[in-house]
């Protein structure tokens, strides 16, 4: 059985669009696929990003940029920013969508166990890298699951701690590893569980010119084409 997980679209609906196309063509059920959190911020299009998961039905988690903005949690020192911006743009029903995410999921899939969250057990801010063993090790000792697959630091990577899987997703929409280009991961699981991640190529420039040509910061395009979003 296999399972996609991704995380960190931050409204770049191009880029999504390019990760579902490549599980659709692994045959992988959508039921068994699962988003991360952070589906909006930054990206020009949040609102596209939303509708295409609600329409295929992928069960996600509440990533911290997206309770912020789902929350209408605008300041006025904060106007004409990115935030602001997707605060202003996205839908009434979207935001209401949001807010019906959970902060934590644990699912079984082939009697293995996978907890769900977007920062780390102990709160959704923070960012848990890979070598963040220590945390690791404290989030082992209060979860019972097999595997935690987490979000938030747009880095990827797969490792065992005390006898768990920790995977971090990487980023669909904003890279931060200096590869621009959009990144998931499958986990199979059968008796042994495991992980690969795939980077795949998408229409950069043409999120890139919807950047320009908005009221987002220019500066959001240029990080988004070195991958260090």
């Amino acid at each position: 059985m296999k399972l996609a997980f991704f995380s960190d679209i931050h409204g770049n609906v191009e880029a999504f669009k390019a990760v579902i196309e490549d599980i659709r063509s692994k045959d992988i059920d959508f039921e068994n696929v699962f988003c991360l959190g952070d589906s909006v911020g930054y990206g020009p299009r949040p609102n596209e990003v939303i509708n295409l998961i609600r329409d295929l039905k992928i069960t996600s988690v509440l990533g911290n940029y997206d309770s912020a903005v789902a929350s209408n949690m605008s300041t006025p020192s904060r106007t004409n920013n990115a935030y602001d911006w997707t605060v202003a743009y996205l839908t009434p029903e979207n935001k209401e969508f949001i807010r019906n995410f959970e902060d934590g999921i644990s699912v079984v899939r082939n009697k293995k166990s996978f907890f769900l969250r977007h920062g780390s057990l102990f709160s959704n801010s923070e960012y848990i890298f890979e070598d963040d063993t220590q945390r690791q090790m404290d989030m082992a000792h209060y979860l019972d699951e097999d595997v935690i697959v987490m979000g938030h630091t747009h880095l990827p990577y797969a490792k065992e701690v005390n006898g768990k899987i920790f995977i971090n997703t990487g980023s669909v929409g904003k890279p931060k590893d200096g590869d621009n280009r959009a990144c998931y991961c499958v986990v199979n699981v059968e008796d042994e569980i495991s992980v690969e991640f795939f980077r795949l190529d998408y229409d950069i420039d043409k999120v890139i010119e919807e950047i320009n040509q908005s009221e987002l910061p220019n500066t959001i395009g240029m990080l988004l084409k070195m991958g260090r979003g």
